[in-house]
């Protein structure tokens, strides 16, 4: 189906009624809305945040960061930081720390450390902030990661986050890797806390022959430093 011809109200019309624009699957709308972003003035976009109606299209898990990767191609990054403090909604604040987060520069790296000072209201606890800073290896930033209070993020944006620990070589996160986080339903998860306790115990075999093996090991080496764990040593079979 080519929206090309279609007006903005009649391609959000086809959200209500697909079948009628000949469409079976909705995300074919969603992509043509995020294909027209660009003509969208920046203010606009901004306020797409708040309210999605204004672009047809929203940022969630599923359709990804289309507004904010729109405005940080654009680079109008520092009016953005400004408006930041002037707008109280919590969805104008996550839609910039969301454009914030694409630029690595020492005015972003304020700017995330004053949202986490000002305990911001952002819809989502500040974890953008958090990982921004963690990815820095800022100490205040990896003690939050390490009280798994972020795990409700996606498993594959979550799991960049527990490589940090390593990375960082972040030692009193091991109570949080060892005890939750390689025992996480999602083997993306599960599987960053490996890398990053390998990381932490560089002595540790290379490879398990099982994940029973990987827990004991990392739980009875934790004891062994005097990390608060909650895991049991198990004997040696």
């Amino acid at each position: 189906m080519i929206f090309s011809s279609f007006t903005f109200d009649e391609l959000t019309a086809c959200y209500k009624a697909p079948k009628t624009c000949n469409v079976d699957d909705v995300w074919e709308i969603s992509d043509e809305f995020a294909r027209r972003l660009p003509t969208i003035p920046s203010d606009r976009l901004v306020a797409c945040f708040d309210d999605w109606k204004i672009c047809g299209i929203g940022e969630d898990r599923a359709t990804g960061w289309p507004i904010s990767d729109e405005l940080a191609r654009r680079g109008q990054i520092r009016n953005l930081l400004v408006l930041y403090w002037k707008d109280h909604r919590w969805a104008i604040h996550d839609g910039i720390e969301h454009v914030a987060y694409h630029f690595d520069t020492p005015e972003v790296t304020e700017f995330m450390r004053r949202v986490l000072a000002a305990r911001v209201n952002d819809g989502e606890d500040l974890y953008w902030p958090v990982n921004y800073l963690a990815k820095k290896c800022d100490p205040s930033a990896l003690k939050q990661l390490s009280t798994g209070r972020y795990r409700n993020q996606g498993s594959l944006q979550y799991q960049t986050s527990v490589e940090l620990f390593g990375k960082c070589k972040y030692r009193p996160a091991i109570p949080y890797l060892v005890d939750s986080a390689l025992n996480d339903f999602s083997w993306n998860i599960a599987g960053a806390a490996d890398d990053s306790l390998h990381a932490l115990y560089p002595d540790a075999p290379k490879d398990f022959d099982s994940l029973e093996k990987a827990r004991d090991f990392y739980c009875r080496r934790a004891h062994q430093e005097g990390a608060k764990v909650s895991c049991k040593i198990r004997q040696n079979r």
